[in-house]
């Protein structure tokens, strides 16, 4: 038994050791890769109007926080991006346009929601403005998560911060239609330095729960982009960009369509509202 036990011991170590020198090369590719630049070259802050004609009806807002997908990383113009793709389907159904502005910027984590985000959409958005942007929002949308999961953050850190920002955000616009979008799936990206992006993944599984769990405490929607974006991604579909990290045009408008369907969903909490044009609430 003990020879058996000394051979298991000397087996097991020797894959973890194998495991570890393959983390290890994968981590030095990782430093020797090129990404895409954390500030695509543009900002967005648009009015965006409905595609079936002109309306003289003033715009409602959306603000959006959250990280590089936020920001528009992966495309080349504010309207391909995430933020402004999410407004214009929100300016059809609406039928009047849509004043969407993005705080969020590359590597974000969810603590630097609440301290540094939240803050900005607290403020004018330009010096000759009196009035702040988030309090008078009829929809917010957040998407973080993402470099939480590849940077590991404490589960208890990870609720802590979240609630904080939805909390913040819910005092700020208590009426606003808030939808916090899940932590997407990482697998099929960068698969040049698996398994990284699967122990990504694996983390990831941890804090989605948590997500769902504090949106609806926050009485948020919840968009389950893990679960629902990559059954609809088409065979030849060029969903991810030049870097294979963050999404393409194609793959944002997956997202958009994700998130807007759990806005009309409306709240986890509640059941699932019959079709129709979407209740904004008066700002």
């Amino acid at each position: 038994m003990d020879r058996w036990l000394t051979r298991l011991a000397r087996l097991l170590g020797a894959a973890a050791g194998t495991f570890a020198g393959i983390v290890a090369v994968q981590l030095m590719r990782l430093r020797r890769m090129e990404f895409l630049p954390g500030h695509p070259g543009f900002y967005v802050n648009h009015v965006v109007r409905p595609r079936d004609g002109a309306t003289n009806d003033a715009p409602y807002r959306l603000a959006v926080l959250g990280d590089s997908t936020a920001a528009g990383v992966g495309v080349d113009r504010a309207e391909a991006s995430l933020p402004y793709q999410l407004a214009q389907r929100l300016a059809d159904r609406e039928g009047r346009p849509i004043h969407v502005v993005s705080y969020g910027w590359a590597g974000a984590r969810v603590a630097d929601l609440a301290r540094g985000q939240l803050p900005r959409a607290l403020e004018p958005l330009r010096p000759a403005e009196a009035a702040p942007f988030l309090p008078r929002a009829e929809f917010v949308a957040v998407i973080i998560g993402s470099n939480d999961a590849t940077h590991q953050t404490a589960p208890h850190r990870y609720r802590t911060d979240l609630r904080a920002c939805l909390q913040g955000i819910r005092a700020a616009a208590p009426t606003a239609r808030i939808v916090l979008a899940g932590i997407p799936r990482f697998r099929g990206a960068l698969r040049a330095i698996e398994p990284l992006i699967t122990l990504a993944d694996l983390y990831a599984r941890i804090l989605r729960p948590i997500s769902r769990s504090e949106a609806t405490r926050a009485d948020a929607a919840y968009a389950d982009l893990a679960a629902e974006v990559p059954p609809r991604i088409g065979r030849g579909t060029t969903f991810l960009s030049s870097d294979r990290f963050h999404p393409s045009a194609v793959g944002y408008g997956l997202w958009a369509d994700v998130i807007f369907e759990a806005l009309e969903r409306g709240p986890a909490a509640v059941p699932a509202r019959s079709p129709g044009a979407l209740e904004t609430a008066e700002a």
